[in-house]
Order: C-alpha cells, then structure tokens, then sequence
C-alpha cells in the first residue's frame, strides 16, 4: 500500500497531476488512497462534475502507473505536463461522446461543456 500511497497521491509528479484537474473546482483528494475511494464518488453537489472528476481520476491513476512502468522498464520519462495533456485529450474525447448521450436530456450542461468551463482557461 505504501507503493501505491506515494506513485498516486504523494510524489511530486502525481501532486502536479492531480493538482491541476482538482484546483480549478477548489477541491484536493483526501490523503490516504482508501479515503480517496470513498471520497471520490461524490465530492461535489454537481452530477456533471462529479462523474468528470471521477474519469479524470481513473485515467490519472492509469496514466501514472503507465508513466512509472515506462521509467522502470525503458528508462524513458517525460514531464507531468505531456502527462496532463494526454489526459486531457482522453477525457475531452469521452466527454464528447457522452455529451451526445445527453443531447436528448433536459438538461442545461453538457458533460463537454461543463469539462470546457472548467479546463480550457488552464
């Protein structure tokens, strides 16, 4: 559990990660990997946000161990901000396709829209 305590949430790498898809909405994960579990199936009041925030933390878990598995087996690595880029790209994609999902709901916010008022100013 160490292991996972430190490549997820407490190295610098995965701080920077985290922190930029979590501050823009003024919130930070827990510290403790099993509080984090808990935390992350509702943080906030928004279902929209709720479910972006629970992608972007899946695909961040994800891309970190990808990032870890690259350094230890091919001695390559490259900056947290080529990481959160590629994660934003994934999730754009994903919000896009469930955007459309929602094209026939009568709702106001889509889950694109709600990702481009969060993240594209960041």
């Amino acid at each position: 559990m160490k292991l996972s305590q430190h490549l997820f949430l407490e190295c610098d790498y995965s701080k920077e990660v985290h922190t930029f898809f979590f501050s823009p909405i003024h919130l930070s994960p827990p510290p403790l990997i099993m509080d984090v579990l808990g935390w992350i199936k509702a943080p906030t009041r928004d279902s929209n946000i709720n479910l972006i925030l629970k992608l972007t933390f899946q695909a961040s878990i994800y891309m970190l161990w990808k990032e870890r598995n690259s350094r230890m087996h091919n001695q390559s690595s490259r900056p947290a901000v080529s990481l959160i880029q590629e994660i934003q790209h994934l999730l754009r994609a994903k919000m896009d396709i469930l955007s459309r999902d929602q094209r026939n709901l009568p709702t106001t916010a889509t889950f694109l829209s709600t990702w481009r008022r969060l993240y594209t100013s960041s």
